[in-house]
């Protein structure tokens, strides 16, 4: 870094995060991941050196012009890190901060995200570096549209910068996916790697990744020679390297802030009161996590992250269950079950009812599990038991039949209303290489992790009160509506199935009721051993 000039005294950055944030020289970096880790005093000082330019322009974004007013805001920041002879702050009007050699960053918000209404404001404008703060607080479309803005004159251009706490429910999620682990934490074998990006389309969804520009080009390359022929019409000489950005996380930890740990040791016990979803979030950087969901949906984000943190819960008890997609219009989806784990899936798009029976006899054949252990979806599948005999229908608007049944409606509700309490107290897991696997859907452009989409689909369900204090799932329409992209309940559902051959067992007794063991002294099998009439061995 260069040397700042006499009436420019600087802090330098803290070690960690804040350094890193501040040298780098990627393109777009997205910083931060947890409250209090110093993201607005490495944003400030990430002008350090290019401001020593007179032709750098930056722009400082929040949603809210008041934040960035009041005390201890960027202005304020900016004064700390700069002293008043480094830094002329004007406040009123549009505020701003000039710089001895010329340099200037704006400090404004965007209220308005609406496009015409951004693009209208910020005509004419360029700017060298584009800083979001909070980058929760933007959205998808406001953040490529302010990117068109981000060009200028200066020897240090072309950049942006994005400080952020998490949240599982913003495009920011779904953008940093690669850099977050399963337990929705950054993993640190991928904090600070460098990626490449190009987006191919409208939306989050279209972004196309790669370790090298190479990498995205022959993925984008129809789009990106189509618009480099627009851009080089007269002589230019713009190349695919230059339309595709680079990209980097780098993840903030409240330890490193030593200053801000020194003045308010109790800071750490201030956010922690604020409940576990927010201090998961806030404190620990749980991606996995919203500190905004609805606190009336039955499966909380926290108890949906742990489905893939719990132990396996095997016991030996295979089963295969099915949602059919007998018109062609949605996957048909079955999972293979070893207890409530989770140990397989099987996806089919645009199949047959032939090809549907063929390949589930088939799958369940793969992992050992007999035919009468199959639970299939018979409102949209009755074909199957003319291929597969023994197989159990799954008639979801049967009445309830199970221990719990008079507090639900329908089947459908009392196996939902049991998976939730399975989710709930721990019971289900998945097996890491099937939360991992892609999760294919005919319905939508982008590739989703199983364990994406189970998380979306969980933080949609929601009950009803239908009188006499029954329950009852809302319509697969509206589920399906707040879930979007076309897409329906296709994973929960046969997660929901599986739960049918358990109804006659108290909460909590699912694993031990239905155990099955190989060997062992016979007063161990007896303990365990199931009823020879069961409530799935009926004729539905």
């Amino acid at each position: 870094m260069q040397e700042a000039s006499k009436e420019q005294v600087v802090i330098r950055p803290q070690a960690g995060f804040q350094e890193m944030f501040v040298r780098s020289n990627i393109d777009f970096v997205v910083g931060g991941g947890v409250l209090n880790s110093g993201k607005s005093f490495g944003a400030v000082l990430s002008v350090a050196e290019p401001s020593l330019d007179g032709r750098f322009r930056a722009c400082f974004l929040r949603n809210n012009l008041d934040d960035l007013k009041a005390g201890g805001g960027i202005l304020d920041t900016f004064t700390e890190a700069y002293g008043e002879k480094g830094c002329k702050i004007t406040e009123s009007g549009n505020p701003h901060v000039d710089f001895p050699s010329g340099a200037r960053v704006d400090v404004t918000h965007l209220a308005d995200q609406d496009k015409n209404k951004i693009l209208q404001r910020f005509k004419g404008r360029q700017y060298d570096l584009i800083y979001f703060d909070e980058g929760t607080g933007f959205t998808w479309t406001a953040f490529v549209t302010l990117a068109s803005r981000n060009r200028g004159k200066a020897k240090w251009t072309g950049k942006m910068r994005m400080t952020t706490n998490p949240k599982r429910s913003h495009w920011l999620r779904k953008f940093l996916d690669w850099y977050i682990g399963p337990d929705g934490f950054i993993r640190e074998d991928r904090n600070g790697k460098i990626r490449y990006f190009y987006i191919n389309g409208e939306i989050v969804d279209d972004v196309v990744w790669g370790d090298t520009k190479e990498e995205v080009y022959r993925v984008c390359k129809v789009k990106i020679d189509a618009k480099l022929k627009r851009i080089n019409r007269g002589g230019g000489k713009a190349t695919y390297e230059d339309l595709i950005k680079s990209f980097t996380f780098y993840l903030g930890s409240m330890s490193e802030n030593k200053a801000s740990l020194e003045r308010n040791p109790d800071y750490v016990g201030s956010v922690a009161m604020m409940g576990e979803r927010e201090a998961q979030a806030q404190l620990e950087g749980n991606w996995n996590v919203d500190a905004d969901e609805d606190l009336s949906a039955p499966i909380p984000s926290t108890s949906a992250s742990h489905v893939f943190l719990n132990d396996e819960a095997r016991n030996g008890d295979g089963w295969v269950t099915a949602d059919l997609a007998d018109t062609g219009t949605d996957n048909f989806l079955a999972l293979a079950w070893d207890g409530l784990h989770i140990i397989d899936k099987l996806i089919l798009m645009k199949s047959t009812p032939r090809m549907n029976a063929e390949r589930l006899e088939m799958f369940a054949a793969d992992h050992n599990i007999a035919n009468n252990h199959i639970i299939y979806d018979a409102v949209r599948g009755t074909y199957i038991n003319d291929y597969i005999e023994e197989a159990i229908p799954y008639v979801s608007y049967r009445a309830p039949m199970g221990l719990y049944g008079r507090m639900a409606r329908q089947l459908k509700d009392e196996c939902y209303m049991r998976l939730v309490e399975c989710i709930k107290r721990e019971q289900l897991s998945v097996d890491e290489s099937v939360a991992m696997s892609i999760y294919q859907h005919q319905n939508m452009k982008e590739q989703l992790t199983f364990q994406a989409e189970f998380l979306e689909e969980c933080a949609v369900v929601r009950f009803k009160e239908v009188g006499s204090g029954k329950m009852t799932l809302l319509t697969k329409k509206e589920m399906n509506a707040m879930l979007g992209k076309g897409r329906s309940m296709d994973l929960l559902d046969p997660c929901a199935m599986r739960m049918l051959p358990l109804l006659e067992y108290p909460y909590g007794e699912e694993l031990t009721a239905t155990m099955v063991l190989d060997g062992g002294n016979d007063e161990e099998e007896d303990i365990y051993k199931r009823d020879e009439v069961n409530i799935y061995d009926e004729v539905w």
